[in-house]
């Protein structure tokens, strides 16, 4: 293989997307993993945790529990790994790839031996990983993350979990429910600091009701070997940690860009991500990057999205580049599920006058399938423009959050009005009933306040044209 339409690096969701996207295309591919086909959704993230997931809430045996997690993930990974391999155009390649220079990669391969062939587009797929606090005195064979973690032969009798965003959150639940005693060290004032705060407040009395010993605003002082003691400084003071068996950093992950080579295309070698333009392309001619590497959310969604895009950039470059990126909703698997769709309270702010925004929420206990299944904490809500009924952001707190956020992502990206929500009909009873409410309670403000709606809407429009 001397010479290739695209270089594909990393073979996690976006790399995926954009080789077996290419392929299908027509284009010569060559795919380069130095690890495991599917990256880390497959192999440490999405697939493992959310099996873990279920079989703590369906009350499995811990050790059972996590040897089934890891037969279906070792099963995903051959079946990814053998379809890709069958797929004609596409060429798997094991080793390690750098850059040599525009339009030329080295691959050094598991016997040592580096390949060298020519591509004329270079995609950077290579993900992030995970972030190590380092503590003083915590010896390495105590620490773990979520690439150890599933590999465990049982669960830690005693884990202490070092960050609170949504791999700290949704593995505290899920081995709580196995047994294990469970610390969390939230570096933030709140559960998922890039949720809104309600949503953040939520998880943290869910967290507390299900026995984690959550402590806010915290960190990793020191660690005493001899007697497993972890020290962490609290808003409140130090506060010692016994018997503690294991630490999972969960404190966020790294751009992978170590080794690749970069300044010799003329990009900046990091550590920080590789810098793109809303259709993938880097600084460098025929150099592309997606995914995680870049900086966008640490999603295999947002991660997807990207590789499409990149590839309609290359597999039809006669197609227009335009249309805005796409909304990414996330969701967090916690108890409760937590759900969000578009910008964050604060962006909102920066790009939205007040006076201009409605704010709707339905509490999940008043709506009839809510009411049937008991929910106790969970709520639907909306921010929207005024008069129009745009929908800015959305986020869903309770059973069910993923699945609900769909709709009201797509409200958002294609600029659907809650005045036509309105006019949708959900089945009965479903959580999905929720969205309708949210419709419902727009129009009852806004019908029989219309003209002071309108006005209020034209004050805004006037004040920022003639800002």
């Amino acid at each position: 293989m001397s010479g290739v339409d695209a270089a594909v690096v990393g073979a996690g969701s976006a790399g995926l997307t954009v080789a077996v996207g290419l392929a299908r295309l027509g284009r010569r591919v060559a795919l380069v993993e130095a690890g495991e086909v599917g990256g880390d959704c497959t192999n440490a993230g999405c697939i493992p945790s959310k099996a873990l997931i279920r079989l703590a809430r369906e009350g499995a045996d811990p050790v059972a529990a996590l040897a089934e997690v890891r037969r279906l993930r070792d099963a995903l990974r051959a079946r990814e790994d053998a379809e890709v391999s069958a797929l004609p155009g596409l060429h798997l390649v094991r080793g390690r790839a750098r850059l040599l220079g525009p339009g030329r990669i080295g691959v050094r391969g598991p016997d040592g031996v580096e390949r060298r062939f020519a591509a004329r587009h270079v995609v950077l797929a290579t993900g992030s990983r995970p972030q190590v606090l380092a503590v003083p005195g915590l010896p390495p064979e105590r620490v773990l993350t979520t690439r150890e973690l599933f590999d465990l032969d049982a669960p830690p009798g005693h884990l202490v979990i070092a960050g609170a965003g949504p791999v700290g959150v949704e593995l505290a639940s899920a081995l709580r429910r196995l047994g294990s005693r469970v610390t969390m060290v939230a570096l933030d004032r709140l559960p998922l600091p890039a949720a809104p705060p309600e949503a953040g407040e939520a998880v943290a009395r869910g967290l507390r009701a299900r026995g984690v010993d959550l402590h806010l605003g915290a960190t990793l002082a020191s660690f005493d070997e001899a007697l497993r003691t972890l020290e962490i400084r609290t808003p409140g003071g130090p506060v010692q940690v016994a018997g503690v068996d294991r630490v999972l950093m969960a404190v966020g992950r790294l751009p992978a860009v170590e080794g690749l080579g970069l300044a010799r295309v003329g990009l900046a070698e990091g550590p920080g991500p590789i810098a793109v333009d809303g259709w993938g392309r880097t600084a460098a001619r025929g150099v592309w990057a997606a995914g995680d590497v870049t900086g966008a959310p640490l999603l295999t969604s947002a991660a997807g999205a990207e590789g499409r895009r990149v590839v309609r950039r290359i597999g039809l470059p006669w197609l227009p580049a335009v249309g805005r990126p796409p909304v990414v909703p996330w969701c967090v698997f916690g108890e409760p599920e937590v759900a969000h769709a578009g910008p964050l309270p604060d962006e909102v702010a920066a790009r939205c006058h007040e006076g201009v925004l409605m704010r709707l929420r339905v509490d999940l206990a008043a709506i009839d399938r809510g009411y049937v299944d008991g929910v106790g904490e969970g709520f639907a809500s909306v921010v929207a423009v005024r008069l129009t009924g745009r929908i800015v952001s959305a986020t869903v707190v309770g059973p069910g959050a993923g699945e609900v956020i769909g709709q009201l992502a797509m409200a958002i990206a294609r600029r659907i009005p809650l005045w036509r929500v309105f006019g949708l009909v959900q089945p009965y009873p479903t959580y999905a009933g929720a969205v309708g409410a949210l419709a419902d309670e727009f129009t009852r403000r806004t019908l029989p306040a219309l003209p002071a709606e309108a006005r209020a809407w034209a004050r805004h429009r006037l004040r920022r044209a003639g800002a």
